[in-house]
């Protein structure tokens, strides 16, 4: 079962921080603050909770970086990924967007309604913006 411990504090996570391969890390333990990490053959170390989650989004901005977006009408995009010949319908509100994808129900589960998968990115990096909050101010100033 997904929750907030093993979806932005992950094992999975921890190696892309750290640079290393997932299988290395041989003990991986979420604390009040930090993470325990320790990786085979080197010191234990510990990655604060904040480095975590600037991790969370920015890997699904970097892996947004490889989709494309299509504008379908005015609050309606559609985001390809030619890699895995998928794609995902995205609508604009003015509060933020919303995807169909599991990544970003499962946001909107764990962060009570507060989400942005990499298709969101993918879509505010073609209207112009780096962040949802940037999407968010401008929507409330022009309101």
């Amino acid at each position: 079962m997904i929750n907030k411990s093993n979806f932005v504090y992950s094992k999975s996570a921890a190696a892309r921080i750290l640079n290393v391969k997932p299988y290395e890390i041989v003990r991986f333990e979420v604390w009040y603050k930090v993470c325990f990490v320790k990786v085979k053959g080197q010191r234990p170390t510990f990655i604060s909770k904040k480095a975590f989650k600037q991790h969370f989004v920015d890997w699904r901005i970097e892996q947004s970086r490889s989709l494309c977006t299509a504008q379908v009408n005015q609050e309606h995009f559609r985001v390809i990924n030619p890699r895995k010949s998928t794609a995902y319908s995205v609508y604009l509100f003015e509060d933020g967007l919303d995807c169909e994808c599991e990544d970003y129900k499962n946001q909107v589960l764990i962060f009570n309604g507060k989400a942005c998968c990499k298709h969101n990115y993918a879509v505010l990096t073609w209207l112009g913006y780096n962040r949802l909050k940037d999407y968010i101010i401008a929507n409330a100033r022009a309101a």
